[in-house]
């Protein structure tokens, strides 16, 4: 490539298979549901980078995809929100990943992956398409390719001069050497507990959490995301928290992988990483207004528009 670009997504492509349902079924049990669908949802990689190509970051994508209908259409919507392709893999014996989510009467997610193709993703094909991409500035990974992969090419991508955000999602089942490749860490609640291996029922303290992974991982920042709460943050400097809008939830799935991306977006853009998070927030916000998840991705305008209505609305409140 002659035109670098800014950011390196490596990830997943696993669309989700939509279905309602009252409430989650326990174990054993099943429920009656309703509504099925195959929308244009990927995985947390592609979503990741969809977001942060409508965000108006350049942005490369590093997955692999099998030779199926599946991989074809994710394909065809990275291209579509113009996503660079030149490195994308094709497996040609295993089918594409999938995703299968149950969406409660609060519109609140459960899911499980198949990894499907994204398992044949290798470390000697991601090393060979971030030396290609070596004038990026940042790279994106999450945990839904192997994990081995994740941390071995975030570290390659430190040695390249890339910065590196690392979205712990799906949270790891079991301990791992996390080899201290995380510029930014960015988990929610549950995967900073499985990270920290904290039972997930267990209260906790979210500032403190971010604490002690950032020590742990030797983590630059670490950021946790509390959907409706907002998020906290962890540096050198110290904790910080900033407060989520308010806003009617429609559907909350992908808001992290909106989070992710707007983050990425503004940190190349020369943001503080308060700033980065408090944008990112915003954009995530916004996207669990509207049904869907790629469809609800926002544009730049389009969180500007809306950060502008909700601070007009807001201080018009505060002086009533």
């Amino acid at each position: 490539m002659t035109n670098h670009p800014e950011i390196v997504v490596v990830g997943s492509h696993a669309p989700g298979l939509f279905v309602r349902v009252d409430r989650l079924p326990f174990f054993g049990e099943t429920v009656i549901g309703w509504d099925y669908k195959e929308p244009m949802d990927g995985g947390k990689g592609s979503n990741q980078a969809i977001a942060a190509a409508r965000m108006g970051g350049s942005v490369s994508f590093v997955g692999c995809f099998g030779q199926d209908r599946i991989g074809n259409q994710g394909i065809k919507w990275l291209e579509e929100s113009g996503v660079n392709l030149d490195h994308i893999f094709r497996s040609p014996d295993v089918a594409s990943g999938v995703g299968f989510i149950m969406l409660d009467a609060n519109g609140v997610p459960a899911m499980v992956t198949s990894m499907g193709a994204n398992g044949e993703l290798n470390i000697r094909e991601v090393k060979k398409a971030l030396a290609d991409m070596k004038g990026a500035s940042l790279m994106l990974t999450q945990f839904e390719i192997p994990l081995k992969v994740s941390l071995e090419a975030a570290c390659f991508a430190q040695s390249v001069g890339m910065k590196t955000v690392i979205n712990p999602a799906p949270a790891p089942i079991h301990s791992f050497n996390n080899m201290g490749c995380a510029d930014i860490l960015v988990p929610n609640e549950f995967e900073a507990k499985a990270l920290l291996g904290i039972d997930p029922k267990k209260a906790t303290n979210p500032a403190k959490m971010a604490k002690e992974l950032r020590q742990e991982w030797g983590a630059q920042y670490v950021i946790i995301t509390s959907g409706e709460k907002g998020v906290v943050g962890s540096e050198a400097a110290g904790e910080w928290i900033i407060e989520a809008p308010k806003i009617k939830v429609k559907d909350t799935g992908g808001a992290g992988d909106v989070f992710c991306a707007s983050l990425c977006v503004e940190l190349t853009q020369g943001k503080t990483i308060q700033d980065a998070a408090l944008w990112a927030c915003y954009t995530a916000t916004l996207s669990v207004g509207s049904e869907g998840t790629i469809p609800a991705f926002p544009t730049r305008e389009e969180v500007t528009d809306w950060v502008s209505s909700w601070e007009k609305n807001k201080k018009g409140s505060n002086k009533n």
